[in-house]
């Protein structure tokens, strides 16, 4: 039973928790950013081996590397820049939802000034 427990709360802390993974704009970008920088790298690094005399097979398998290597460079930067981004919009939402907070007290005690005016 306590191992059962311990499982529901670690899936409510992890559902309350915010990730990169979680948002639908981060990851759709994050995929396409590694892909086409996949392939630049491997185009880029094959045509410059190619271009300095390297074999054929050796200048693709260079392109390989670079274009794997392109890869993870893109996927580290996408994540780095998108969780800025996804914090920047929890700020922002959390900023606007305190201010229409504190336009509903202004409005109520406004209200409830202009009660206590009536009465009198």
């Amino acid at each position: 039973m306590a191992k059962k427990k311990q499982q529901q709360e670690d899936a409510a802390a992890a559902a309350a928790t915010v990730s990169v993974i979680a948002h639908p704009r981060a990851s759709r970008s994050i995929r396409k950013l590694r892909a086409r920088a996949g392939l630049a790298g491997l185009i880029l690094v094959t045509v410059l081996s190619l271009r300095a005399g390297v074999p054929p097979f050796d200048a693709v398998l260079r392109g390989l590397a670079g274009g794997l290597a392109a890869h993870f460079v893109a996927w580290m930067a996408g994540i780095v820049a998108w969780r800025h981004l996804v914090i920047a919009e929890l700020d922002a939402h959390r900023r606007a939802q305190e201010e229409r907070v504190r336009e509903q007290r202004e409005a109520a005690a406004q209200r409830a000034a202009d009660a206590i005016a009536a009465r009198a």
